[in-house]
């Protein structure tokens, strides 16, 4: 773990390279606590979305900027490669010592990816024990990415000003965040649903106790969802997309934008503006909680008695009271919005029009600021239970 020599430390900038947008995130220790010390968000056009040398210079430009006038301090910086950029494999091993299992690690990555996984390109995940057959083998989560996705990764940062300190897998960065919730003795078989919704895809994160068991990436996210309001609404992408930001807007409103353990799976009552969104978002919703429901099956017979009694919801789509309403009926589980920036002061910061509610899209972004903390700095409020992810 990082240790923090003087009274005051900035961490490094954590810099989340989203679908849609980009988030910069800088803490500091002061007295023991976290508190937010610098935040920013740029947010790509949308003409450039299908431009990647177009879209990557705009964010060098942006990034550049940002670090000019929105007062960072350093230049270190951690990121994370996405589930997109990473492949993911889980593979059962017998049980080995921690130097016989890297080594095994390596040789199925060797085996199982098509192409060469050399250091600095693979992390692996114990996800515990599970029986097959007759016989009690590890469950490992494999993630690597191609030597080029790395190095792409590290120029754009290096282009951008930054000097990379620390390259994390976005599922575990997720999964960061929420973690610090579970310390307790009890806690230990607590079962954890992180459902990451993003512009481009969603991200599905199991874990039980501290220890992540599952990772998925979903090929469905608000892009589809808008493009289903568009065509079932006959509107243009841009309409569309600006109606469901009106309509979670209107619920948050309603609902009280601060409320504990926001539940945003009730649409706005009478609100026929959140029925009509709801109904045109219906057919991409139900496919993405089929999938989510497959998550969950497979974890539960894979690791005997894992059930998961929440799901909490986070990303940039986890506002959207339809897409939480229609996973609650498919799944009978309740969805709530995730806090990631609870019990860390934020006073120092604007997040501007990002204050909606839970601050849920900057789940990933704050668990790289955290990467580099000790968990007893981290501002933990008293617990009573109302932050833990499930029972």
């Amino acid at each position: 773990m990082w240790s923090f020599p003087f009274g005051n430390k900035h961490t490094p900038i954590a810099i989340d390279l989203g679908a849609d947008s980009i988030k910069l995130l800088q803490m500091r220790k002061m007295g023991g606590r976290l508190s937010v010390s610098a935040c920013a968000r740029w947010r790509l056009p949308e003409s450039a979305h299908h431009d990647a040398a177009k879209r990557k210079e705009l964010a060098v430009c942006a990034v550049r900027e940002i670090l000019k006038r929105e007062g960072f301090r350093g230049r270190w910086a951690i990121s994370a490669l996405s589930c997109e950029q990473l492949s993911i494999k889980s593979v059962r091993l017998p049980h080995l010592p921690e130097d016989e299992l890297a080594e095994a690690v390596q040789w199925e990555a060797k085996e199982r990816f098509g192409f060469d996984v050399g250091p600095g390109q693979l992390r692996y995940l114990n996800a515990g024990q599970v029986r097959q057959g007759a016989e009690t083998r590890d469950e490992v989560i494999i993630m690597a990415a191609p030597r080029e996705e790395v190095e792409l990764h590290l120029e754009m940062l290096s282009q951008m000003g930054l000097v990379p300190q620390h390259i994390d897998a976005q599922p575990v960065a997720l999964f960061r965040v929420f973690e610090r919730f579970l310390r307790r003795q009890a806690d230990a078989q607590a079962v954890s649903v992180i459902v990451d919704l993003g512009k481009a895809a969603t991200r599905v994160v199991v874990a039980r106790g501290r220890q992540i068991v599952f990772v998925k990436s979903v090929d469905i996210g608000g892009r589809k969802f808008t493009e289903a309001t568009a065509k079932q609404l006959n509107l243009s992408y841009e309409e569309a997309d600006e109606l469901r930001i009106r309509a979670a807007r209107e619920h948050l409103e309603g609902s009280g934008s601060e409320a504990k353990d926001q539940r945003p799976d009730q649409p706005g009552g009478a609100n026929s503006l959140s029925w009509a969104v709801r109904d045109a978002m219906r057919s991409e919703v139900e496919n993405l909680g089929r999938e989510l429901a497959l998550c969950l099956r497979y974890c539960a017979v894979t690791f005997r008695g894992l059930r998961a009694d929440r799901v909490t919801l986070t990303g940039g789509e986890a506002y959207d009271s339809a897409v939480a309403g229609l996973f609650k009926e498919q799944l009978k589980i309740e969805c709530v919005l995730g806090h990631p920036l609870r019990g860390i002061d934020c006073s120092a910061v604007d997040f501007g029009s990002d204050r909606r509610g839970t601050l849920a899209e900057w789940a990933a972004c704050t668990g790289l600021a955290m990467r580099n903390a000790d968990a007893k700095d981290i501002g933990q409020e008293a617990d009573h239970g109302e932050h833990r992810l499930s029972a």
